[in-house]
């Protein structure tokens, strides 16, 4: 029987997504905002995609306060923990993420301990896995793998991402609770945006459809669905199988060029603004030091990545959706809400 769950940052991508897949599942849903001005547009969308909210309620929390997590998180059955900062440029200080990822990390499971929660599901990301120095071209990277904290080049939201995931089992491990944990490590998010708030996904499609980009950088990541993201955390609360684990939740390693040449054959109207051909490493290792969100990208230029996620289907008997579809679905809301 569905029960309460807490679920974090819900007025972000992602947790939206989660939302609406938990309500639509009858699970009751207490969703924490950083400021309560989000909450009626937070709610409004969902009510828009035809989503009861009748089992719905909110708090206003802060990752970075102890203040009213072990309130919240009693009485609820399951905590999704999605809240992550990730702006769109990159901090000089390597750690200026760490302390709302970690540290809101381990309060949120720290309150659910507390509160005897039965399982709990942590968005998690590839990127804690593939970066580290001296990779193979091809470079195949996998559940147990780990991005090197210690390399220099790894930035702010590799490191933050990374701490708050490691400082989950270290303390689930310390509790005997391992088990009592699911992490979705999805690649590049995209899918229906729902509405306007902008994130650092929806920006990069945006960016390209307005011709922001004259070439595309040579790099390539995993292409997640948020569909696929958001039932792959409902269906880990229950799922026995995948407590303890590292959901690899995604389809096909796509390049940006790639990216753009999928919305230019079913986008005809934007086609011409977007990138037709690649841009060389060394002019996007310059540009960085201009705009700094290119830093994300260049210790992995020209490198093809690659991963077997079929293990993850197979635990959550679920097939995840085409990468173009996620495409599309990402390019069409960013035009259906006239923000491109």
């Amino acid at each position: 029987m569905p029960g309460k769950v807490l679920l974090t940052g819900i007025s972000g991508f992602v947790a939206k997504h989660v939302a609406i897949e938990l309500l639509n599942s009858g699970y009751e849903v207490l969703g924490t905002v950083r400021n309560s001005n989000s909450i009626e547009q937070t709610k409004k969308t969902l009510e828009e995609n035809n989503v009861s909210t009748e089992k719905l309620s909110f708090v206003e929390l802060d990752l970075l306060k102890d203040q009213g997590w072990n309130e919240a998180a009693n009485g609820c059955k399951y905590i999704i923990h999605v809240a992550s900062p990730f702006p769109l440029k990159v901090s000089n200080d390597r750690e200026s993420l760490t302390p709302a990822a970690k540290d809101g990390t381990l309060r949120v499971l720290n309150a659910g301990i507390n509160a005897g929660v039965e399982h709990f599901v942590k968005t998690s990301s590839i990127v804690c896995m593939f970066r580290k120095p001296n990779r193979s071209n091809p470079y195949t990277f996998g559940e147990n793998d780990w991005t090197d904290l210690d390399w220099d080049k790894t930035t702010d939201y590799f490191v933050s991402k990374t701490r708050a995931e490691k400082a989950a089992w270290d303390l689930m491990e310390s509790k005997g609770l391992k088990n009592s944990l699911t992490c979705i490590n999805p690649g590049f998010v995209l899918g229906d945006f729902l509405n306007e708030k902008t994130c650092t996904s929806m920006e990069y499609i945006k960016q390209l459809l307005q011709g922001k980009f004259p070439a595309a950088p040579k790099f390539s990541v995993m292409i997640s669905h948020v569909k696929d993201i958001a039932k792959a955390h409902v269906l880990s609360l229950t799922n026995n199988r995948a407590g303890g684990r590292r959901l690899i939740v995604g389809s096909e390693v796509r390049s940006i060029l790639e990216l753009s040449q999928i919305m230019a054959k079913n986008i005809p109207s934007h086609a011409k603004k977007l990138p037709k051909r690649e841009l060389p490493n060394f002019m996007v290792k310059l540009l960085s030091y201009v705009d700094t969100s290119a830093k994300n990208m260049v210790p992995d230029l020209g490198l093809k990545m690659q991963t077997d996620q079929t293990y993850a289907e197979d635990i959550l008997q679920m097939k995840f959706i085409a990468s173009e579809i996620a495409v599309v679905d990402a390019a069409k809301s960013v035009i259906r809400l006239n923000i491109a």
